[in-house]
Order: structure tokens, then C-alpha cells, then sequence
């Protein structure tokens, strides 16, 4: 009986956690882009982007315009875009379309 309180506890914490590709499905989906291509663009970007990159495409959602309007990749790239680090553009780019195939 004392084993299972650890046990489930760890299942708990572990249930909370999503991995960095889960996250930014979630942001991709809050800003409007459709579920399965939001997931498959997570999964590359986790892997292709810097973690203050990753920061940047988060704080978007700072700029989406009061009324919730859906913002389509070519949104996301045209908010993300910083002549100062091109590949943040590149990469959401890149991944929208391949995803989107």
C-alpha cells in the first residue's frame, strides 16, 4: 500500500508534462492553425529551432488581435520575422508546408 502513493504520484507529474513538440502544437492550434498540421509542425520545429526562437513563435499570441482571429502560417512567419535571425521565418515557413501536404 505505501508503494502506490509514490507510484501514482509519478504518473501524476508525469501526465502534466508535455514535450517541447506538444507545446508548440498547442500554441500553433490557439492560433488557428488546423490540429494535425499545428502537431506535425510542432514535431520539426522542436528540433529546428534555438529555445529563445521557440520563445519568440510563444509570444505571438501577445500580438493576436482582440476578436481571435485565426492567423494562417503565412501570418505566423510575416510576425516572426526579424531580419536579425531569418530562420525562425525559414523554419515556420518550411514546416507549414511540408506539414500541410
Amino acid at each position: 500500500m505505501k508503494m502506490r502513493a509514490p507510484i501514482l504520484f509519478v504518473f501524476i507529474v508525469l501526465a502534466g508534462c508535455a514535450t517541447p513538440a506538444q507545446r508548440i502544437a498547442r500554441k500553433l492550434g490557439e492560433y488557428g492553425v488546423p490540429p494535425r498540421q499545428a502537431q506535425c509542425m510542432g514535431d520539426r520545429l522542436q528540433s529546428r529551432l534555438s529555445l529563445a526562437q521557440l520563445r519568440r513563435l510563444d509570444e505571438i499570441g501577445k500580438m493576436l488581435p482582440d476578436g481571435g482571429r485565426r492567423l494562417s502560417v503565412g501570418d505566423i512567419a510575416q510576425r516572426l520575422g526579424d531580419p536579425r535571425d531569418p530562420t525562425v521565418v525559414i523554419e515556420v515557413v518550411k514546416a507549414g508546408v511540408g506539414c500541410a501536404i
